[in-house]
């Protein structure tokens, strides 16, 4: 079976810091150009995944935002957005955040039972919850 094709996206500060402290005010390591990059990409992918500390932190929408590249996907017999997943091993997330409230389908990967339940009971059908046996992570 042939293995995935894996991308990871991260911007990271001079100084080699993926975001700021705990109550300052964000820092955006971006600028348009890499922002409309971003995007491209995120149109190109089936699907995006997310640690569920980054929703807490950020509570991203996580979207492709340039109505051409959606068009693009449709065209090409995909859904507008690509799948959005997240994994937790808690099972701790919010049904408010955004993540789930924009886009297109949404996969939960919980870690073990106890998360699984629980992500199941705080998303409803927000969410396809997946249960991980926690040996496989």
């Amino acid at each position: 079976m042939p293995r995935p094709y894996v991308l990871l996206s991260a911007a990271v500060s001079i100084d080699g810091h993926l975001d700021t402290r705990p109550g300052e005010d964000r820092l955006l390591l971006s600028n348009k150009e890499d922002f409309e990059r971003v995007d491209s990409v995120r149109a190109s992918v089936d699907a995006i995944l997310v640690g569920a500390g980054t929703l807490r932190a950020d509570n991203p929408r996580l979207l492709v935002n340039s109505a051409e590249h959606r068009a693009s996907r449709v065209a090409a017999g995909e859904p507008e957005y690509p799948l959005k997943a997240t994994i937790t091993g808690t099972g701790d997330l919010d049904p408010d955040w955004k993540f789930w409230h924009h886009g297109g389908d949404k996969l939960v990967l919980a870690v073990g039972h106890e998360a699984t339940a629980k992500a199941r009971a705080n998303l409803g059908d927000l969410a396809t919850v997946q249960s991980v046996p926690a040996e496989a992570v």
